[in-house]
């Protein structure tokens, strides 16, 4: 128990030795927005728990990176892994829940507002890969290099989902326009 709260004690300090309060405080407010956002696509209604779950993870390890960046990076990879964590057990518990690409968004995110709503509702139209290929590129502002390392796809597939992904978008908006959906 000893050897417990001292290893607690020496990584509490290293991590105050690494990085303050006030920049983990900054490092949330500059990265928690877009990965909320990427969240409420890929965790649906689980998004806060998932995005509280990351930042646990992070606040808890010793290796944090020292600039926004890298803050980023790891936390979408963190989250990511994390949403996949989440989908797993909801297939092998065999229970009644939909998956959070086909929740509706009344019930996944009643939060967010009226222009979050039409981006969420329109990626939930998309494959599960392709929208998390644009979410990864757009909301996360990811290299498509970085994206194929986070998802375990090729440079060349990722960019294939991404421009799939944005014509079909693109075939919603104009078919809306003209008075369709």
């Amino acid at each position: 128990m000893a050897d417990q709260q001292r290893r607690l004690a020496d990584n509490q300090e290293q991590q105050e030795r690494v990085w303050g309060a006030d920049e983990l405080h900054r490092h949330y407010a500059t990265v928690h927005p877009g990965l909320l956002r990427y969240l409420r696509v890929v965790a649906g209604q689980s998004a806060e728990d998932v995005a509280s779950q990351v930042w646990l993870e992070i606040a808890s390890s010793p290796d944090i990176p020292p600039d926004d960046e890298g803050m980023r990076r790891l936390a979408f990879v963190i989250a990511r892994r994390r949403a996949s964590d989440m989908r797993r057990r909801w297939w092998q518990r065999k229970v009644d829940v939909r998956p959070p690409g086909s929740a509706d968004l009344e019930r996944a995110a009643p939060d967010i507002d009226a222009p979050g709503d039409t981006t969420v509702r329109l990626l939930r139209l998309l494959p599960r890969a392709q929208a998390e290929v644009v979410l990864l590129r757009v909301v996360g502002g990811f290299a498509a290099d970085e994206v194929a390392v986070m998802t375990g796809m090729t440079p060349g597939h990722v960019r294939v989902l991404q421009h799939r992904a944005l014509r079909s978008l693109r075939r919603h908006l104009e078919n809306r326009s003209d008075g369709g959906l």
